[in-house]
């Protein structure tokens, strides 16, 4: 649950952050945040073919699974316009690497650590 937990926080976060830089453009803040609680609501949903938490735990496969379809195929499923990155921390703030190689998910053009957030270590 922890992990559900800080999966979605950390998702608003970004998308926050990113609006916070951009707020001469409203309209773009405001897509952002739509797109911020669209992607969160469908990690979340217990119906969602995307959702990557089962029984409290993170589903590792099927994190590998989104990881290898192209970043248009995890959007579409995401059903979001903007560009975004998933990734887990753990309670140090540090980024978590699922299956001891993938950072996150999402676009390459978002860094974390400095790399691109759909690059594997």
């Amino acid at each position: 649950m922890d992990i559900a937990i800080a999966v979605v926080i950390f998702l608003i976060a970004v998308f926050v952050f990113y609006a916070l830089l951009n707020k001469s453009v409203p309209s773009k803040e405001k897509k952002l945040n739509e797109d911020a609680m669209i992607i969160s609501k469908e990690l979340g949903s217990k119906d969602s073919l995307v959702r990557l938490v089962d029984n409290d735990e993170l589903n590792e496969s099927k994190f590998i699974y989104f990881k290898n379809l192209s970043y248009f195929e995890l959007k579409a499923h995401l059903k979001a316009e903007s560009d975004f990155c998933i990734y887990l921390e753990d309670e140090k703030g540090y980024v978590v690497l699922v299956n001891y190689s993938v950072k996150g998910l999402g676009s390459g053009i978002i860094n974390l650590t400095g790399v691109p957030c759909n690059s594997s270590s």
